[in-house]
């Protein structure tokens, strides 16, 4: 019979909790041996009988089984394996105690030489003593926090990277389709749109229009923007579009499709397959886009090694602006920025070389361009490392379809080798009809003082008109991070071409040339970015500089950025100054002082700039920004601006981060001119399971189940959470390392418990692994449990579900903690092996208006 009770009995719940905390720190203090814990002391004071306490004598605590464990190898992480735990692995041991079971391809897996054991190779699949299999060995376990620990001597260990995940660690993932977008939109309305100056307005830029600047009127113009990532997984394959939709203020949109292609992993080549529109590698040629076949060595899949160089693009806005960034004439990138300095560090890799060309359009219609030069770092392989490409095809541009351009077929191959005393040598070659060339390198360890190559191209082109082209190019490139002066030299890079030399996208653009026009290729180019941290109190400058000249013409292409920031107190200040120089239109410079301080104990913060430009416009502005909600989903900046060149105007914008995307809104108004843009980013992923939505996808990501377990949150991932069928999409994994997916558990509620909140995934590249967290469902009871006579049941008898799952243990006076019950059902509850220590309880939860988060409740065994 069951009964509801409203006694509580904190007193018996503390002793219960306190007994088994102490039995269980007795048994981990002794190891695998028995404690000398004295059971009789479990008599005192009362009469309730006990079950077999022996399990509790051993330190491994844990019931024959199979589990899910973090394993640690010589002190090192080699990610979560499931093993099973049997009895009596050690005929000397007491068969209370379950052990790890440890096979062959277990130890394989985190690296053992099994090959050097013979007992290893003749036991299969069977469980193995490891101390007597590798001598000088060890293994144990912590049932507490689920670690398997192994000591391994070295000798038995194969060489590899410290961090390195073999290839059968992998996981490709689920077969998903998949799709990642932005949208972006902005309403332009008064007589001011333009701004005036529109020269050099790149194809389809958000101002391009074929009239007249002069004619344009009070009539409201929009603009549209959108990049879609769409593709599916099928087994190892990977089909990627990234497709670009733009609509200027002349009303006419065009899409442009960057990339298309089908992928996979090769893994015993370390690289990766690529069929379709793609871009080659940049770390010795000019990167391009291309559409055939390519088959090259994936950097991530080698262990500590560099993940490939993604650029940093800083600069200033006046007012609510869009910035563009095109890389060989495609839209690689477009977003709204609020007034003031910004930055720019989520590019998507889409190729590691050629030259960004960067638009920022006011809401007023005044754009800013500059060229912002991206490269490859220095050449350097670990000592028999190998780089490698190979590619097919014919070359893509992005002039748009009404401009056809050269598109000549070409081949290509790149090899780079790590020798010993830290050297790299590296090599390459690409033909054409049109251009053929070779590269040949070295690069060195400096050690303390960085990492430096150089290498030597030669370059024959054949011209338009039958002319004939052949010239040198010699390039320089360094890196260093010098920690503990707090200076970064993040890469400094210096090349100086001939006359003749021309590059295979200069060779092809120089087809299209009429007679008389002359193509301004690359004299010498300079790079350089630069980092210092000025001591604790001296704050943090920065430096950019770039620049590019041509044969045939006497100006260059400059981009000069310098920045200093500190803080005094609670005040934070900042000098940034910005220099940029086209080869077309006049140079653009500012000069801006910012200072910025947090209002109260808010996440708000108020901001006073002043920008000065080369054209003698000085502007003050003054602004609040901030963040919002507990995890600071929503952003916000309100400004005000006064300029001598102009009246008074100002800007809003916010930004809300939910768990089915990014949602931004702005609007600027100045005099003449008012500018509102909506914006939303978010992805979606079709599974077997339905449809999830999710905010933007990356490259590789994880899908999680939950099953049941509706608005949970995850570490480290903020506005993410489960939809109402436990799903969510976790973005931005790194492929071939162990990524950690932890469940934020203070969002379970009531009514769910889950039995591993963390997990390890280490997904292939583009790949959407699965990762199903395990829950269960339902009410958390105390139960007091009596047999028929109403005594107490055993201490220490366990208590199962009708699946056989263990729910709890027996406690002092028969109560017991249970997770997951279902209103109604009933448990076995064991203390022995034979039937007359075994009986069964059946309950029912009374149903209450406003009940407990744990409902108390007395139960008898029958």
């Amino acid at each position: 019979m069951i009964r509801l009770s409203h006694q509580r009995k904190p007193v018996r719940l503390a002793l219960s909790a306190i007994t088994l905390a102490v039995l269980a720190q007795v048994a981990h203090a002794q190891g695998q041996g028995g404690s000398i814990f004295n059971e009789q002391f479990l008599d005192i004071g009362g009469d309730q009988s006990r079950a077999d306490l022996s399990l509790f004598a051993f330190g491994n605590r844990v019931l024959p089984g199979s589990y899910l464990v973090d394993v640690s190898l010589n002190e090192s992480s080699v990610g979560q394996s499931q093993v099973n735990f049997v009895d009596n692995l050690d005929e000397a041991a007491d068969s209370k105690s379950a052990q790890a079971c440890i096979t062959r391809s277990m130890l394989e897996g985190w690296g053992v030489k099994v090959e050097v054991f013979p007992v290893l190779m003749a036991a299969g699949d069977q469980c193995v003593d490891l101390a007597k299999v590798i001598p000088g060995s060890s293994i144990s376990y912590n049932g507490e926090k689920l670690r398997l620990t192994l000591s391994i001597p070295q000798a038995a260990m194969k060489r590899q990277a410290r961090g390195a995940i073999t290839p059968d660690k992998w996981d490709k993932g689920i077969n998903v389709g998949m799709l990642d977008y932005q949208f972006s939109a902005a309403r332009y309305d008064g007589g001011n749109n333009f701004g005036g100056n529109n020269t050099g307005s790149s194809v389809n830029g958000i101002t391009d229009f074929n009239g007249n600047p002069s004619t344009a009127t009070s009539q409201a113009r929009n603009t549209l923007y959108a990049g879609l990532r769409g593709g599916f997984n099928l087994g190892d394959w990977r089909f990627r579009n990234f497709s670009t939709y733009n609509r200027g203020l002349d009303g006419q949109g065009h899409w442009q499709s960057v990339t298309s292609y089908l992928q996979r992993d090769i893994a015993a080549l370390g690289g990766q397959l690529t069929l379709g529109d793609s871009t080659t590698p940049g770390n010795f040629f000019d990167s391009f886009q291309f559409r055939g076949v390519q088959l090259a060595s994936d950097d991530g899949m080698l262990p500590d090694s560099q993940q490939g160089y993604a650029p940093t693009i800083r600069g200033v806005a006046q007012t609510n602006a869009r910035v563009t960034v095109r890389q060989n004439g495609f839209v690689v990138y477009s977003t709204y920025v609020a007034p003031g300095p910004f930055v720019l560090d989520d590019l998507y890799p889409t190729s590691t070389s050629g030259d960004l060309e960067v638009t920022i359009t006011e809401a007023d219609g005044r754009e800013t361009k500059f060229k912002q030069a991206f490269s490859a770092v220095p050449t350097l392989l670990r000592e028999g490392v190998w780089r490698y490409s190979a590619t097919a095809g014919q070359y893509r541009n992005g002039l748009g379809s009404n401009v056809s351009g050269s598109k000549p077929f070409f081949m290509q191959g790149t090899v780079a080798r790590g020798l010993g005393r830290e050297f790299s040598l590296y090599g390459g070659l690409i033909g054409s009809e049109i251009h053929q060339s070779v590269v040949f390198g070295v690069g060195k360890n400096l050690r303390d003082f960085g990492a430096i190559s150089a290498d030597l191209s030669q370059a024959h082109t054949k011209g338009p008109f039958n002319q004939s082209y052949d010239g040198q190019s010699l390039r320089f490139l360094y890196a260093k991070s010098f920690e503990n002066y707090g200076t970064s030299v993040r890469m400094a890079g210096y090349r100086y071409s001939t006359g003749g030399f021309r590059t295979f996208q200069e060779a092809a653009q120089m087809q299209d040339l009429q007679s008389g026009q002359v193509l301004n290729n690359r004299r010498s180019q300079l790079q350089l970015d630069f980092a210092q941290q000025l001591g604790s109190r001296g704050g943090s400058v920065y430096a950019s500089a770039q620049q590019q000249s041509y044969w045939g013409t006497d100006q260059k292409t400059r981009l000069i950025q310098l920045g200093y920031s500190n803080f005094y107190k609670q005040f934070t200040y900042s000098f940034t100054y910005n220099n940029s120089t086209n080869l077309s239109g006049p140079s653009s410079r500012q000069l801006m002082v910012s200072l910025s301080m947090p209002l109260g104990d808010s996440r708000s913060y108020a901001r006073y700039s002043a920008t000065q430009g080369n054209d003698g416009e000085v502007s003050h502005q003054a602004s609040v920004y901030g963040s919002a909600l507990d995890d600071g989903r929503l952003t916000y900046n309100v400004s005000t601006t006064h300029s001598n060149r102009s009246d008074n105007s100002g800007s809003a914008s916010a930004s809300y981060l939910s768990q089915y995307g990014r949602f931004d809104f702005g609007r600027a108004q100045g005099s003449g001119y008012g500018q509102t843009t909506l914006g939303v980013a978010g992805g979606l992923v079709v599974h077997g399971g339905g449809v999830t939505l999710s905010q933007p996808l990356g490259e590789t990501m994880a899908l999680v189940e939950a099953p049941d377990a509706a608005n949970v949150g995850f570490e480290v991932y903020p506005g993410v959470r489960t939809d109402s069928r436990g799903n969510a999409v976790l973005a931005n994994l790194s492929p071939y390392r162990i990524n950690r997916l932890a469940v934020r558990t203070e969002d379970l509620g009531d009514e769910v418990e889950i039995k591993n909140a963390a997990m390890d995934v280490v997904p292939t590249r583009g790949a959407v692994v699965l990762a199903k967290f395990e829950t269960a469902i339902g009410l958390r009871l105390m139960l007091t449990l009596s047999d028929k006579s109403g005594k107490p049941l055993p201490f220490g008898a366990r208590v199962e579900n009708e699946q056989g799952q263990e729910m709890g243990i027996v406690g002092s006076e028969g109560q017991t903690f249970v997770t997951g019950a279902k209103d109604a059902g009933a448990f076995s509850v064991k203390w022995g092996q034979s039937a007359a220590e075994q009986c069964r309880v059946k309950y029912q939860v009374p149903v209450e208006k406003n009940p407990a988060p744990i409902r108390q409740m007395n139960a008898q065994c029958e």
